[in-house]
């Protein structure tokens, strides 16, 4: 996770946490190992329940899947696009009309299930 979000470095971030309520700010630096700075404040990004990345492009090949997470989302992401599986994270391309990625800890997810989408009759 350390490594993707090193390319992601200068990006506008939401760091999403269990009790936390961060405004988005700028990934300022990721540490080789644990941390990344974000707006002054060191944070563990495999502690937390996501990563939002904001000003990128959306993904030109995707899968669609649904995502179990160790954490209460109802049906967020029960229907999203797959952009890659890291060694220790999950890259989804969010819905919505403002581009953005969100990186999953690997340790977060229960499992991955594929959607089939619903024919037309």
């Amino acid at each position: 996770m350390q490594q993707r979000l090193a390319q992601l470095t200068g990006h506008l971030v939401e760091i999403n946490g269990e009790g936390l309520g961060l405004e988005p700010g700028r990934l300022q630096r990721v540490f080789k190992r644990n941390f990344i700075q974000v707006q002054g404040e060191l944070f563990v990004p495999l502690s937390l329940q996501t990563v939002r990345v904001f000003d990128i492009k959306p993904a030109s090949c995707t899968v669609r899947v649904g995502l179990r997470t160790t954490f209460s989302t109802g049906s967020a992401f029960s229907s999203i696009r797959l952009v890659q599986i890291g060694t220790d994270f999950i890259e989804v391309q969010s819905k919505g009309k403002f581009p953005s990625r969100i990186l999953f800890p690997l340790n977060k997810i229960e499992g991955i299930f594929p959607v089939r989408l619903k024919s037309k009759s």
